[in-house]
């Protein structure tokens, strides 16, 4: 089976998000030339003068919409589908299908177009399973969370509902890939946190978890609780894995796990204050339980390898340096608040008894 020539034209959905972003650059680093869609293209203008001559911009507002993806995948080699709702809210019982819609009408798509050679739909480590902090597991390729039976605390249901959404997407992808047999190979990437570098602050903010070591720097306190120990991948790892999928004759049918190791805040914080002392305002965190997992990503590490990296996946240290010389090169720049800035100053700004 082909797979996505030297040069090739590869789409990225969400390439507005923080995966999709640094997918686009990575992507181009490499040689690709790249169409990303976004929901509203004048937002997003600025990217096609940051990206340069070999990206384009295409709006798809609705990526539920009949036919949302027929004029994006028009004459494309390949297709990264990084969009994905992050939204959580424990009310949107839609999202489940959503997501196989916006998936299988992908597919569909790709198949009515005979340039397309490989397509890859971003996971998530939701999608296998719903670990909590300090307690043993195990995460295997094969391995899907059960689908949700709508029980449970109401505060998670928001997750729980998202983990369903990425593990049916994932399990209806293969099932019609089976079934359809087209002429495209497939694959999934399914990647936990994504720390490192960050696409464009001053235009985008610091999005999903590139904000919380953002936050760090600042100093809040309570950032690390938004993402207790698990386990992290650097973005650009996650984003050559995706091109790995795509452009390598032997990766068919395979769902490749971003998890790169284990991280804690305790660790975290020992490496950003020896590489940037007096720089890093948050200087300790209570953290009475680690990430007590076990993942099997020798494939990805193979994958990586293949792909130009001799040491498969970037250490820990070389991601958070990546991701803090990128906050402290913007901090003279005007960048947009975080969701986790404007939270903290709700808190401060708040009347006494109010938080």
């Amino acid at each position: 089976m082909s797979s996505v020539p030297p040069g090739g034209l590869i789409l990225v959905t969400g390439a507005s998000g923080y995966i999709g972003s640094v997918t686009v650059q990575v992507f181009l680093q490499r040689g690709y030339r790249v169409r990303g869609t976004v929901r509203s293209v004048a937002p997003n203008a600025w990217m096609k003068e940051y990206f340069g001559p070999k990206f384009e911009l295409i709006e798809v507002p609705d990526l539920n919409a009949p036919d949302a993806f027929n004029k994006a995948i028009e004459g494309v080699d390949g297709i990264a589908h990084i969009a994905m709702d992050m939204g959580m809210n424990p009310q949107n019982h839609a999202i489940i299908e959503n997501t196989i819609k916006s998936n299988l009408q992908l597919l569909k798509a790709a198949a009515k177009e005979s340039s397309v050679k490989s397509v890859v739909i971003t996971s998530s480590l939701a999608a296998c399973a719903l670990p909590t902090t300090g307690t043993p597991y195990k995460i295997a390729i094969e391995q899907m969370v059960n689908p949700w039976n709508g029980e449970g605390n109401p505060r998670w249901h928001g997750i729980v509902l998202y983990g369903a959404s990425k593990a049916r997407g994932e399990q209806e992808a293969f099932a019609w890939m089976r079934e359809h047999k087209p002429a495209f190979s497939f694959n999934t990437v399914v990647p936990n946190v994504n720390f490192g570098t960050a696409i464009s602050p001053e235009n985008m903010s610091y999005l999903s978890t590139s904000a919380v070591i953002d936050a760090a720097v600042k100093g809040y306190p309570s950032a690390p609780s938004i993402l207790p120990p698990q386990w992290y991948v650097d973005v650009e790892d996650t984003a050559l894995l995706h091109l790995g999928a795509l452009t390598l004759d032997d990766v068919n049918g395979e769902r490749l796990l971003a998890f790169a190791g284990k991280y804690s805040w305790t660790q975290i914080l020992e490496i950003l204050h020896k590489r940037y002392p007096d720089k890093v305002k948050l200087k300790s965190v209570d953290e009475p339980v680690v990430d007590a997992g076990e993942v099997d990503n020798e494939r990805s590490i193979e994958v990586l390898k293949k792909m130009g990296k001799k040491e498969g996946f970037t250490s820990l240290e070389d991601t958070l340096v990546k991701a803090v010389d990128t906050i402290l090169s913007n901090q003279s720049k005007s960048v947009p608040r975080t969701r986790i800035d404007l939270y903290y100053h709700s808190l401060a700004s708040a009347p006494a008894g109010d938080n």
